[in-house]
């Protein structure tokens, strides 16, 4: 006669082995890919570029509300940088080399130096750092700024010289962009309208606060360009997406109407 220790003891071999046979059943039904996924969550896939946007300070506009600039001062729109932007009119992320956005090595901002040497005296001249832009040094920490933030991702990530040159020559091919003179205010819509009558194309303004705050200028035009075929460089102008500045669905920025007034100083 067994004891009931014995029988103690088979009942739970019973009871175990019950346990593991569901469990194997469950498991069993179970999608192998689901299991997967919910362990290893497979990374976002990156944001594909739909066009570019090249943005044109208003040096005098910049200088009188948002930097203190060493003069010379230029009287000419200087480029702020050229970013690719995906469909919804928000610039592709930097590259993050977690969630890359590109199989290159995107060439380091510290390499910029040696890159961009053969047109140093053109980025000078024309994208320049307004806060001193006889300084080489400043310039170049504005340019490695938005090599990082926006060239990285861009379709050149490992030809920063490249990259530079597409703006440059976009801005050097453009000789008139408004025909007003300064010192003059319009609404929004108006600036406009007076570039597309220039450009054929409907470009984003950018508004800024003059330092007591109490006026809105024209700090930059923003022109869009289709994002051009493999190797090319961006060329071909088209009507950007939305006058005013606008971030997830948002209008940002001083200006929030078409009908707001904005001085040309």
């Amino acid at each position: 006669m067994w004891s009931i220790s014995k029988y103690l003891l088979l009942a739970a071999v019973v009871v175990c082995l019950s346990v593991c046979f569901r469990l194997y059943s469950q498991l069993a039904s179970l999608n192998i890919t689901t299991l997967i996924h919910h362990q290893f969550k497979a990374s976002a896939p990156p944001p594909t570029i739909s066009f570019y946007k090249l943005s044109l300070q208003w040096p005098p506009a910049a200088c009188h509300g948002m930097y203190t600039c060493k003069p010379p001062i230029p009287s000419d729109f200087t480029i702020h940088g050229i970013w690719p932007q995906d469909s919804n009119d928000e610039p592709i992320p930097p590259y993050n080399k977690n969630n890359p956005c590109t199989l290159k090595t995107p060439t380091p901002p510290t390499d910029l130096p040696i890159k961009l040497r053969p047109i140093e005296v053109y980025l000078t001249s024309i994208w320049p750092n307004l806060v001193d832009g006889l300084n080489l040094t400043a310039n170049y920490q504005f340019w490695e700024y938005e090599w990082k933030k926006h060239g990285t991702c861009s379709d050149y990530p490992d030809d920063p010289l490249t990259y530079f040159k597409s703006a440059l020559k976009l801005r050097l091919g453009i000789k008139t962009i408004v025909r007003f003179g300064r010192q003059t205010s319009w609404t929004v819509k108006q600036v406009a309208d007076e570039v597309f009558h220039v450009l054929k194309a409907y470009p984003q303004i950018a508004c800024n606060l003059n330092p007591s705050r109490t006026q809105k200028q024209l700090w930059e035009i923003r022109l869009c360009y289709d994002r051009p075929n493999p190797g090319q460089p961006p060329h071909t102008l088209i009507n950007c997406t939305n006058i005013l500045r606008v971030s997830k669905g948002k209008i940002i920025g001083p200006c929030k109407s078409l009908s707001d007034t904005i001085f040309f100083p």
